[in-house]
């Protein structure tokens, strides 16, 4: 039997493709120490198809403290925040939040705050190498500049050596 056209046949099946973006930010650019900050993550999908299993993940640094009202079931393990198993519809988008209070600034804070994609069920063309590693659009970061104020007090005497009943200016 010589190999004719209904013999054989091929198939090229075309994977699904998710092309997801990450932005962040936050509430006040310039917060006071104590004040209470909301971030905003929003991923958006460029498709072409819809992305289900979506996992973001926001790592919060020490300059960060008090997080609460986590939106969308996300998940806060020591200092990070997890959201899995979220599903974006080609064109649309996700907004997660949270919010934290400032600490103060000292050796060694940061108030660098990144977010990033970490998974996707469907393969994003502009992430490397295959879905595991964010690309600059999976991932975003903001960072607040913290209002300081450096106060010095001095007081001086008119008089330091003065007999009882003078009259001294402070």
């Amino acid at each position: 039997d010589v190999p004719t056209e209904n013999d054989q046949d091929a198939v090229t099946p075309t994977p699904k493709q998710a092309d997801l973006s990450l932005s962040k930010t936050i509430s006040n650019a310039t917060p006071n120490v104590g004040d209470v900050v909301t971030f905003t993550i929003t991923v958006n999908n460029a498709g072409p198809d819809a992305a289900t299993g979506v996992a973001i993940e926001d790592a919060i640094p020490n300059g960060y403290s008090n997080i609460s009202s986590i939106s969308n079931s996300g998940i806060i393990t020591n200092d990070t925040i997890n959201w899995t198993s979220l599903s974006i519809a080609n064109g649309g988008s996700i907004t997660l939040t949270y919010t934290a209070k400032v600490n103060a600034p000292g050796v060694g804070v940061s108030y660098t705050n990144t977010a990033q994609v970490t998974d996707a069920d469907q393969f994003d063309p502009n992430s490397t190498p295959n879905n595991d590693v964010p690309t600059e659009n999976d991932q975003d970061a903001v960072t607040p500049t913290v209002k300081q104020a450096d106060l010095s007090l001095s007081k001086t005497i008119s008089n330091a050596t003065p007999n009882v009943g003078d009259v001294v200016t402070f």
